[in-house]
C-alpha cells in the first residue's frame, strides 16, 4: 500500500464532492491510502490578491498541520489549492524574509510552527509519476476505446513552471503538458487534442464579470467540441465552475458548439476500473456527461460488470 497526505480543499467537500469521492475511488483500487490533513481549512486562494505576506497564511497554516501530523508530502486535487500550497511551500524554503514573516504569524495564530518546507503534489502528477501508467492500466477493466476525450488543463497545472511539482519533480512540459493525454490513453480513449487546452477558464471572473466569463469558457468548450471530441475531462474545480455547472452561460455567449459534456478526470479512471455511474457521481455533472456515458457503455461491446 502506498501511503500519502491528501488536502481536499473546501469545493471538493462541497459542491465538487464528485472529484473528491471519485479520487478516493480510484484511490482504493490502486490500493493508495489517503491520509487527510488534519483541521484543514481553505488553502487561502481568496486572500491572494491581498497583503503579500498576509497571503502565505492560511496556506503555511494548512502546511504546518501537515508537517505538525508527521507527513512531509502532500497530494491535491485542486488546480487552486495546489497552486497556493506550492506557492507559500516555494517562498518559505527560498526567502528568509518571508519564511520568518510566516512563522511569526503562525505563532501570533497559536498554530504549529512550519519546521520544513514540505512536498506539494498535483493528483494527476501523482498518478502518473509515482503509481504510474503500466499499474493503471492493469487495473483497467472496461476500456474507453472509442470515446473521444478532450484534455483540459487550466493555468494553474503546469504554471509556474520552478514552483510546481509537476514540472519540477516530473518533468512536465511547461508548454505542452502531456500527462493527462498520457493517462488518457492508457485508459484506452481517444484523446482529441485541441488549442484550448491550457487556456485560463476565467474563473476570477465567474461572479465578478459573467460575460467575460461565458466568452472564455465557451472558447474552451467550443474548441475541443469542433477538434471532434464527445467529451472534456478537467481537473480543477474552478474550471469545473464555468465548464460545467455554468456552461449555459458559456453557450449564450458564442453559441450551441459550446455545449459538451464534461467530466473529472479521476471520474474516467473510476469508469474504466469497473465503477458506475453512481458510484463515481457523475450525475453531480450538469453538461450532459450522463447521456454520453450511458451512450457509450450501451455500445453492445461493453457492459458493466456486477459489483
Amino acid at each position: 500500500m502506498t501511503k500519502t497526505a491528501y488536502f481536499p480543499g473546501c469545493s471538493l467537500k462541497t459542491i465538487d464532492r464528485a472529484y473528491d469521492v471519485s479520487t478516493r475511488v480510484v484511490a482504493k483500487d490502486l490500493d493508495i491510502a489517503l491520509v487527510e490533513v488534519e483541521d484543514y481549512s481553505c488553502c487561502g486562494a481568496g486572500e491572494l490578491k491581498g497583503d503579500g505576506l498576509k497571503s502565505h497564511f492560511l496556506p503555511a497554516r494548512n502546511l504546518a498541520h501537515l508537517i505538525n501530523q508527521g507527513e512531509t508530502s502532500v497530494m491535491v486535487s485542486c488546480n487552486v489549492c495546489y497552486h497556493e500550497l506550492s506557492r507559500t511551500a516555494n517562498a518559505f524554503d527560498s526567502n528568509d524574509s518571508v519564511q520568518s514573516a510566516i512563522q511569526h504569524m503562525l505563532q501570533e495564530a497559536q498554530e504549529p510552527p512550519l519546521a520544513e518546507k514540505p512536498s506539494v503534489r498535483n493528483t494527476l502528477e501523482y498518478l502518473v509519476h509515482v503509481i504510474g501508467l503500466d499499474t493503471i492500466a492493469q487495473h483497467v477493466k472496461i476500456p474507453l476505446s472509442g470515446l473521444r476525450v478532450a484534455p483540459y488543463y487550466g493555468c494553474l497545472y503546469h504554471r509556474p513552471g520552478n514552483m510546481v511539482s509537476s514540472v519540477q519533480i516530473a518533468g512536465e512540459d511547461t508548454e505542452h503538458p502531456h500527462f493527462m493525454h498520457d493517462l488518457l490513453r492508457t485508459l484506452g480513449a481517444t484523446v482529441v487534442s485541441h488549442p484550448a487546452e491550457t487556456t485560463c477558464c476565467g474563473g476570477k471572473n465567474l461572479l465578478s464579470d459573467e460575460r467575460t466569463s461565458g466568452r472564455l469558457t465557451g472558447r474552451i468548450l467550443s474548441q475541443a467540441k469542433s477538434s471532434g471530441a464527445d467529451i472534456l475531462a478537467l481537473m480543477c474545480p474552478k474550471c469545473a465552475g464555468g465548464l460545467d455547472a455554468l456552461q449555459l452561460r458559456a453557450i449564450q455567449a458564442v453559441g450551441n458548439q459550446a455545449q459538451l459534456p464534461v467530466v473529472y478526470y479521476t471520474q474516467l479512471i473510476g469508469l474504466a476500473f469497473g465503477h458506475n455511474l453512481d458510484e463515481l457521481l457523475i450525475g453531480d455533472m450538469e453538461s450532459g456527461a450522463v447521456k454520453i456515458i450511458q451512450q457509450f457503455l450501451a455500445r453492445p461491446v461493453y457492459s458493466l460488470p456486477m459489483r
